[in-house]
């Protein structure tokens, strides 16, 4: 069996795709990022690599041009879940030999590794060739054909899945929907699992939505009677909760109900709250955002104070997102010691014309609401569009 060099940032998708091929026998081997990628193939020596394109500082294409500067033989697998023409036409000149788009089947996995790991016993040039090659072949200095009929149909084979490759992308990249929300004042989207958690600052409560074929349906509604939130973010073991009328953030417990733990009562009039699996993000009304440890007080353990004052916030592997919500424009930021912005975008969807209420990313997908509508959009990463 093959060892099978994973390389992803999400340690769920690491642990999906090593507990799929250690089943089927291969040994497998992880990296988080670029340079852990690089350090692994001097290392494990694998016979194949999966490779994400989107990773945090130097991303997949960089990776892969790394690999191709030391062995154009080894066989790397792209993996991704975005879909940009762009990304695609690199990758192939860089030398990828495959593509897998997430979200893919255990079977299409196992189907790839399969194809490049699989022993071949190369078969003698004179054997297969075709009565002109076999000329070709004996004759010193005779030219080869370029042409022959198995590689006419190899190459409209490989145009025919790229053009599907490309249509396809430009619909994930496009991608639009619009799902019912049960409330028109929505002021934070979280997801947790596959539900989506929206909080409604005037009805005083928390709706859960779970992901049925595609489509939001509401579950449950978790009154909190006398909380304006603003905020709020599940941590590993509570339900953080900002009121910035109260000036508090809320602690409560993961019981049923959400029973009220204690308040913190932080410095600064506390608007938006994230947590990204270790630390609790907060973001006051002045634009300082502070990443606090979970316990205690809540200390602070860095500040960043952003000029464009804020008041949402999210944070992924790759990049940190804030959101200014009077003119709706969104904020990316590098992931450095001040959080520099690299980017200024507007979100082109039907209701551009009201305040950004409310923004959160799921799988490379930008789902938002908009003060006074009743409705939750999905959009592919095309829906952004660089403010002037």
């Amino acid at each position: 069996m093959a060892k099978i060099l994973v390389v992803d940032d999400e340690p769920d998708m690491r642990l999906a795709i090593r507990n799929v091929l250690r089943l089927r026998g291969h040994t497998v081997a992880e990296a988080q990022d670029g340079p852990s990628a690089l350090a692994s193939l001097e290392g494990e020596k694998p016979d194949l690599v999966l490779l994400d394109i989107r990773l945090p500082g130097m991303d997949g294409i960089e990776v892969l041009e790394r690999i191709r500067k030391v062995s154009r033989s080894l066989p790397v697998v792209m993996i991704t879940g975005y879909g940009h023409i762009q990304s695609a036409v690199d990758v192939m000149k860089l030398g990828a030999n495959e593509y897998l788009q997430k979200p893919f089947e255990n079977s299409q996995l196992v189907d790839t590794v399969k194809r490049f790991t699989s022993e071949r016993k190369p078969e003698p040039a004179a054997a297969n060739a075709q009565p002109a090659e076999k000329e070709a072949a004996a004759a010193p200095g005779a030219a080869r054909p370029l042409f022959t009929p198995a590689r006419l149909l190899a190459l409209a084979g490989a145009a025919a899945a790229l053009l599907l490759f490309f249509r396809w992308s430009d619909g994930r990249r496009n991608y639009a929907a619009a799902h019912e929300s049960a409330g028109t004042n929505v002021s934070s989207l979280v997801w947790r699992g596959g539900d989506l958690w929206v909080s409604d600052w005037l009805e005083q409560g928390l709706y859960r939505y779970a992901l049925r074929g595609g489509k939001v349906a509401l579950a449950e509604k978790v009154p909190l009677p006398g909380t304006h939130i603003t905020g709020f973010a599940f941590g590993d073991d509570a339900l953080y909760v900002c009121d910035s009328w109260a000036g508090v953030v809320q602690e409560r417990t993961l019981e049923k109900g959400f029973p009220l733990a204690r308040d913190h009562d932080l410095p600064g009039k506390i608007t938006s709250l994230f947590f990204d699996g270790k630390y609790l993000w907060t973001c006051d009304s002045e634009g300082v955002v502070s990443r606090r440890r979970t316990g205690g007080d809540l200390p602070v353990e860095a500040e960043f104070r952003l000029a464009h004052k804020p008041d949402q916030i999210y944070k992924d592997a790759g990049a940190f997102w804030s959101v200014v919500s009077s003119s709706g424009r969104l904020y990316r930021h590098r992931l450095d010691d001040k959080l520099s912005v690299e980017a200024v975008f507007t979100a082109g969807d039907s209701g551009a014309g009201k305040p950004l209420s409310a923004f959160t990313w799921k799988k490379g997908r930008l789902w938002l609401a908009r003060e006074g509508e009743k409705t939750i959009g999905e959009y592919g990463p095309g829906i952004l569009r660089k403010a002037e």
